[in-house]
């Protein structure tokens, strides 16, 4: 039933949030290049902030770099204004990104909705590199010709802007079936049939049954049993339009606020053709972490689902752009961008 297992522990130690600090491109069909896509999150009323490379400044960010507003939505960190031409000379990578202001991209916000955005504000963040995090270079994007995104989910992917001008009076329709992430309620008999599942899933891994985890840890799924599950539900579709579910899962030694988290659980699962989960991640909680929480999800294109996922260890954390697929743990997704920092 799990594809993975693993502790979540401090970010920065964790093999799977490695992993992720370097971007990996999936290939879109019928182009000679892979497509590229980076993570964005809300800066204000209809400003995004990008970060399109990550970098290590070895303290020659200058100390005249202009302060910015923080973010509205968390992940991005502290993002300052550098210099004229200080985040060009560290566009000299040959997988670095090339980008200016007044620069066009893609905005994907979800609901198979793509607006055009203009960079505006080159901007740097640095990190404690010392204990191996990175710093990053992006810029702050204006979307074009359309209302603030208060509505929108907060985070979205960016790519290469694709719209020619023999396109630009012409729109594609919405397609039928698109990667979505759903915010309606579930039906009360859906979340009681998906409790059952997580509770079939944890003695699952109390017995040790198909589990690469040590007798301790499965002592730690045992002693789950005792104690209340907390869980949330969320409805999202893929590409093809298909209905899918993740769900988050907690043990808790006693009722919320006072009760702290003693194992989680996150799953994905299928309604068809009965409901089952497809893969899951189980976590033995330490040092404040918490399952990931599921951002956003998006229709990559060409029949690809993308969706931002945000984890949470402690003094660590990171916002992650990822391929989903069916049947496959959140570490064996294929990675798209990673913006993360540990303490």
């Amino acid at each position: 039933m799990h594809a993975g297992n693993y502790k979540l522990v401090l970010l920065r130690l964790l093999p799977f949030t490695l992993a992720l600090s370097a971007p990996h491109y999936v290939p879109a069909r019928a182009q000679a290049k892979p497509e590229r896509f980076w993570l964005a999150g809300r800066y204000d009323g209809n400003r995004v902030i990008v970060y399109f490379d990550a970098v290590k400044f070895n303290g020659a960010l200058p100390s005249t770099s202009r302060r910015l507003p923080e973010p509205v939505v968390p992940g991005f960190f502290s993002p300052v204004e550098p210099p004229a031409g200080f985040v060009a000379s560290f566009e000299n990578g040959p997988a670095t990104e090339r980008f200016a202001i007044g620069d066009r991209y893609d905005l994907l916000e979800g609901d198979a909705a793509v607006a055009t955005i203009k960079l505006t504000t080159l901007v740097a963040c640095e990190t404690d590199e010392q204990v191996g995090n990175d710093s990053y270079i992006g810029a702050l994007g204006t979307v074009e010709g359309r209302d603030p995104l208060l509505l929108s989910h907060g985070y979205y992917a960016v790519r290469h802007h694709q719209e020619t001008k023999a396109d630009a009076a012409k729109r594609k329709p919405v397609p039928k079936a698109f990667a979505s992430l759903r915010d309606e309620p579930l039906r009360f008999d859906v979340q009681t049939r998906i409790a059952a599942l997580l509770r079939e899933s944890l003695k699952t891994e109390a017995t040790g049954a198909g589990s690469t985890w040590s007798p301790r840890d499965n002592e730690a799924a045992r002693e789950a049993q005792k104690v209340p599950l907390a869980f949330s539900v969320q409805r999202f579709t893929i590409a093809n339009g298909s209905v899918r579910y993740y769900a988050r899962a907690e043990w808790r030694s006693a009722p919320e606020p006072q009760g702290k988290p003693v194992y989680a659980l996150a799953a994905w699962i299928a309604p068809l053709p009965k409901l089952h989960i497809l893969a899951a991640d189980t976590f033995i909680v330490s040092d404040g972490g918490q399952p990931p929480k599921l951002l956003n999800v998006l229709d990559l294109g060409s029949g690809r689902t993308g969706i931002i996922v945000q984890l949470i260890g402690g003094d660590s954390g990171a916002v992650n752009l990822l391929e989903y697929r069916d049947a496959i743990s959140l570490r064996q997704m294929p990675a798209l961008q990673s913006v993360s920092m540990g303490e």
